[in-house]
């Protein structure tokens, strides 16, 4: 199934050949470390997620991700739940322990 070009699966990812290389917050895995390298989306879903303090080059930890439902994340010393929409939108690099 086809919704407006692009599979209902691929979340945009498919028509951004930039994007094949990168890691979303989605994929994370449980108890590893990351660091957020940008955004895909608009002007809500950018002032969402910045506002909530995961901005560009903040290091944070996946605490929760079942592969479905929202992805439970800790930066700094705060605790969030990002919606899965928006974690397949967040790109990400992994890297070693928090500093």
């Amino acid at each position: 199934m086809r919704f407006w070009g692009r599979h209902a699966t691929c979340h945009g990812r498919c028509n951004n050949p930039s994007s094949n290389n990168g890691l979303y917050l989605a994929d994370a895995d449980v108890g590893k470390t990351y660091t957020m390298l940008g955004l895909e989306g608009g002007h809500f879903c950018r002032e969402k997620i910045y506002s909530m303090g995961l901005n560009p080059g903040v290091k944070f930890e996946i605490l929760q991700n079942s592969g479905h439902g929202p992805i439970e994340i800790q930066v700094r010393q705060t605790k969030l739940a990002i919606g899965r929409f928006m974690a397949n939108r967040i790109k990400i690099r992994e890297n070693g322990s928090l500093e």
